[in-house]
């Protein structure tokens, strides 16, 4: 018995990794001698490279870099074996890293530029970049001000590298970019299609959660077509209307203009790397599953990215949740065999959220006496 265990984070209540463990120890329970791989999930957004450090190994490092909040914080990424670096946002520039009250506009993604710049003195030319949870919407102004480039306002003095200073941004000068960024590849984990600015843009979609209120959506958005615009004539490139440039509060479309970064599913980069696809070949039956599921995660990251591998192998998919929402039914399209809920009573999310564990644990088990009754194991 071979059993596969994917599973995303349980927002709020489970980790990735620790909601792998809980299903990893229930399926012991039921198959003691079995062989369970377990692959923490990552698709950019928080936990992403410590997902690729359990997955292929290689070393955390953990350096001071400057919060959104222009605070010194300490943060960490990943370095593979292969001298690949695994840098997330969230660690440096993320929502959940914001003391005080939120304030997109003056939040700024310097320091994820900064963790870059250590990862290039570590000797790493092979860049993962997750972008999920940032707090910031300066178009990756901070992140490319901490690697050399230099954004000037009509005095040519260096406006301040968040998404207000952008209101005063003038000229943009790659004079002293660092030199080594030329010789390296970025990859950025995105699996959003949000262009740059307008109703479907970086501010009017994901400035809500950042602490974006009343005409600052107008401000911030106009701030971003301002940079556009000025990234076109300096660079001459249209980043306008570039699918998934509004990502992070258009970090995406900032590191595509002056890092020649390219994108790809944040889910895919990380099953392909860990060859999903052969580990699943000799497998019994997969397990992921997600906080929620409904219509929409049919069309969503992680479940629709793993089903995609278990139709393809012909290998039973199981997905467990804390909640079968309405039309929830639409994920048996993309390669799942069941669905559970492993939500035991009905009550409010922050009445039963601690039992997430158990719950999940309970689950997993029951599903494996059943699979262990009808084979006749």
């Amino acid at each position: 018995m071979k059993v596969v265990i994917a599973i995303d984070s349980f927002k709020g209540s489970l980790t990735s990794i620790q909601a792998c463990n809980a299903a990893k120890e229930a399926v012991k329970t039921v198959f003691s001698d079995a062989e369970i791989i377990t692959v923490p999930i990552a698709d950019g957004g928080e936990g992403t490279a410590i997902a690729y450090f359990i997955a292929l190994g290689g070393r955390i490092e953990k350096v001071m870099v400057t919060s959104p909040e222009f605070k010194q914080i300490e943060a960490s990424y990943t370095i593979l074996p292969d001298n690949t670096a695994v840098i997330e946002m969230a660690e440096a520039s993320g929502l959940t890293l914001v003391k005080g009250e939120k304030n997109a506009g003056e939040a700024t993604s310097y320091g994820t530029g900064e963790l870059i710049n250590f990862a290039l003195n570590k000797g790493c030319r092979n860049f993962i970049i997750g972008l999920g949870g940032s707090a910031t919407n300066d178009g990756g102004v901070g992140a490319l001000s901490a690697l050399g480039v230099r954004f000037l306002d009509k005095d040519g003095k260096t406006i301040k590298p968040n998404g207000n200073g952008i209101e005063k941004l003038y000229s943009i000068d790659t004079g002293k970019m660092l030199p080594l960024l030329s010789k390296c590849k970025f990859t950025i984990a995105c699996d959003v299609e949000n262009t740059l600015c307008g109703r479907k843009g970086a501010t009017y979609i994901y400035g809500e959660q950042k602490g974006v209120s009343g005409n600052d959506y107008e401000r911030l958005d106009n701030n971003l077509l301002r940079f556009a615009t000025i990234v076109k004539n300096t660079t001459n490139k249209d980043i306008l209307n570039i699918k998934g440039g509004g990502a992070a509060g258009g970090m995406c479309a900032g590191l595509m203009s002056f890092l020649n970064a390219t994108t790809e599913s944040g889910i895919k980069l990380l099953l392909d790397r860990i060859n999903f696809e052969e580990l699943i070949s000799d497998c019994d039956f997969i397990i992921s599953g997600e906080g929620k599921v409904d219509s929409q995660t049919a069309y969503g990251k992680v479940i629709s990215g793993i089903g995609e591998y278990a139709k393809k192998a012909g290998k039973p998919f199981i997905v467990v949740a804390g909640q079968l929402a309405d039309g929830y039914e639409a994920v048996f399209e993309k390669g799942v065999t069941s669905a559970f809920c492993i939500t035991h009573y009905a009550m409010p999310f922050e009445n039963i959220k601690h039992r997430a564990e158990k719950d999940l644990f309970d689950t997993v088990k029951n599903i494996g006496y059943l699979i262990k009754t009808i084979n006749n194991i």
